[in-house]
């Protein structure tokens, strides 16, 4: 007989089939769906400071470029009218819109106004130009950030980050100086990595001597929208050292954040602000269905203490440790993901919570449950 006390498991299905982490079609869903209606931290304002400044980013087959034209900022697809060459081909730089094969120029606009030949070869006239301008796209900054969308209309990037938009606001007047930018591509779907970024149930193994000593495990789940938090206190050995540091190096430290709380801003960021001290950010975007690229940068509170290069030091070793760790082993669970025949979502319990809201959000986005 059936004991009638034994309780329902807390575990269940999430949304998401194994398959979906490997699957070409699938990716192409997600770069429509996706990517091309959400805002996309593209970069960082510190490196579109100066006339003819600029930074580009990749998604899947589409590259982007934003420039600064005479002190404003303007997004284009990063491919020229002419025979669809690159435009800028380096991650940032300082270099006039112009086309590295046939010296095509653009201004502001988006507008070819610098054809080589064009008198004798092409005969453009200003509504011919018009009409070959540069995909636009809209554009947004908050503090250091820059965020880009494909497709309109839809929400402002305030409206579409919601408590983000304050988060990342906060965050670039308290964390002024950024101390670390690293980009490594991963063989790894890119939504792994963004559930490995969120989730901290693998700690204690996978970080068993670098994160697990950082963060205590209780960890409170917030949800806004699509985006989430969780927060939690740092483990007392943690505590200390922040503020044996946070004394030698003068750090001039958050007043509303002083532990641990991290973001994940739809569909492909993870942040972490530690101390009111280190915030971490995080894009993770596809390069193909079994590759992303990871974009990773640090940024310090101010201060003008003398050991401030040597904490810089320190924490940027432990970064590059937490980080290795965290990539081998998105690829190993890419490798078993890829494995042909598992025809199941996987199945998450109540560790896994931020990952059931991610594959909530995203299944939604899809507009399908059968991915």
């Amino acid at each position: 007989m059936p004991d009638s006390t034994m309780k329902s498991p807390l575990g269940r299905p999430g949304y998401i089939q194994a398959a979906s982490y490997g699957d070409a079609d699938v990716l192409r869903l997600e770069l429509d769906h996706i990517f091309k209606s959400s805002w996309l931290c593209v970069g960082f304002a510190n490196d579109l400071q100066n006339h003819n400044d600029f930074i580009t980013f990749q998604v899947g087959p589409h590259s982007l470029v934003v420039q600064n034209f005479k002190g404003v900022l303007k997004a284009f697809r990063n491919v020229c009218s002419h025979r669809f060459s690159r435009l800028q081909t380096e991650p940032c730089g300082n270099r006039a819109l112009t086309c590295p094969y046939h010296g095509w120029r653009y201004d502001g606009e988006g507008r070819p106004v610098g054809i080589p030949q064009n008198e004798t070869a092409f005969g453009l006239v200003d509504s011919d130009r018009a009409a070959l301008a540069l995909e636009s796209y809209e554009m947004d900054t908050v503090g250091h950030f820059v965020f880009v969308r494909m497709n309109s209309p839809g929400p402002s990037l305030k409206a579409f980050l919601g408590e983000a938009w304050e988060a990342l606001a906060h965050v670039s007047d308290i964390c002024v100086e950024r101390i670390e930018q690293i980009s490594y591509e991963v063989g790894a779907n890119w939504k792994l990595g963004v559930e490995n970024g969120i989730e901290a149930y693998h700690h204690p193994l996978v970080h068993s001597d670098t994160f697990s000593n950082v963060l205590q495990q209780d960890i409170l789940m917030n949800v806004y929208g699509p985006h989430c938090t969780h927060e939690g206190a740092l483990t007392a050995r943690s505590r200390r050292w922040w503020d044996t540091i946070a004394d030698k190096a003068r750090l001039e430290l958050s007043d509303r954040q002083r532990d641990y709380v991290s973001f994940l801003i739809f569909p492909n960021v993870v942040t972490t602000f530690t101390a009111g001290a280190l915030f971490t950010f995080q894009t993770l975007t596809p390069i193909n269905a079994s590759r992303f690229r990871l974009n990773s940068s640090s940024w310090l509170a101010a201060g003008s203490g003398a050991a401030r290069p040597l904490v810089i030091g320190s924490l940027n070793a432990f970064s590059a440790r937490v980080r290795d760790e965290d990539l081998k082993i998105c690829e190993i669970a890419q490798s078993g993901v890829a494995e042909r025949g598992i025809d199941r979502p996987p199945f998450l319990g109540e560790v896994d919570n931020r990952v059931r809201h991610f594959q909530a959000a995203y299944a939604e986005r899809m507009e399908a449950q059968h991915v």
